[in-house]
């Protein structure tokens, strides 16, 4: 990624055409000639690193992770099943090389289970030109998912429990949403198509934990204020799975999502 080293199942990505009826003036096409993450490449361990310094930030930063590499993943399936598998490569790629060599030994002090292996063959089928998840990937699809979630319940199930500490986490995986976007944007168009679909999957993972806060039945009304704010993001910035011509928003329009739902969490009770 020509980016810091950001952090980064499948939630519906609903199509517009709205703001393609919008653009005016006549765009070249996107140059999807991109550069893919390839099995040789060195891997890294060099995220940025939160604030660790209590059990609570250590929670926070290990679930941001881990919500930024299942943000991957929900992008890059979404692609394979589009017929776009060459566009998924990064997505599946950049998780092994960037994600889990920072995860996988606080997996192992948090006595979760590694899923290497699953990460491994996903990227392999979407390498090798397949579409659809089917098959293989659907094998690791699945078995990846009960590890996901046994890493997830590694954090301390107070806090997962606690509606204004994952309000935060939303908002924390929405500035990621913001940090993306704004490097897929060059003289005011979307070039980096790896980095919008990076921060269009970070999007769908925030969006799938909102719902899956709101099935919880914690903080009715705050949840319900938050995915309003996520799909009025959804729509305005990512109505279609490919980037739109010109672009759709700013960066600091993405980014005051971010403060609006941390506002949110900062009026639930702790």
């Amino acid at each position: 990624m020509n980016r810091r080293l950001l952090l980064a199942l499948p939630a519906g990505l609903a199509a517009s055409a709205a703001l393609r009826a919008m653009a005016a003036p006549a765009i070249p096409p996107l140059d999807l000639d991109i550069p893919i993450c390839r099995g040789g490449l060195r891997r890294v361990a060099e995220v940025p690193q939160r604030d660790a310094s209590t059990p609570e930030a250590a929670d926070a930063d290990f679930l941001e992770k881990l919500g930024l590499l299942e943000g991957h993943l929900i992008i890059g399936r979404k692609l394979l099943e589009a017929g776009q598998a060459r566009l998924a490569v990064p997505h599946f790629g950049h998780p092994i090389r960037e994600l889990y060599t920072w995860l996988e030994p606080r997996l192992a002090a948090r006595r979760a289970p590694g899923f290497e292996r699953e990460l491994e063959v996903m990227e392999a089928w979407a390498e090798g030109g397949n579409t659809g998840t089917d098959g293989r990937f659907g094998e690791a699809w699945t078995a990846l998912a009960p590890k996901l979630a046994r890493a997830k319940r590694a954090v301390d199930p107070q806090r997962l429990a606690n509606a204004r500490f994952m309000l935060s986490h939303v908002a924390m995986m929405v500035y990621d949403v913001a940090s993306d976007y704004g490097e897929s944007i060059e003289r005011g168009r979307i070039v980096n198509v790896v980095e919008y679909h990076d921060s269009m999957g970070f999007l769908a993972y925030a969006t799938q934990t909102v719902a899956e806060q709101q099935a919880s039945g914690r903080a009715p009304a705050e949840w319900t204020e938050a995915a309003g704010v996520l799909e009025e993001l959804r729509k305005l910035a990512y109505a279609e799975l490919l980037p739109p011509g010109r672009l759709p928003t700013s960066v600091s329009s993405v980014r005051s999502r971010s403060d609006r739902i941390q506002a949110i969490a900062a009026r639930v009770q702790a």
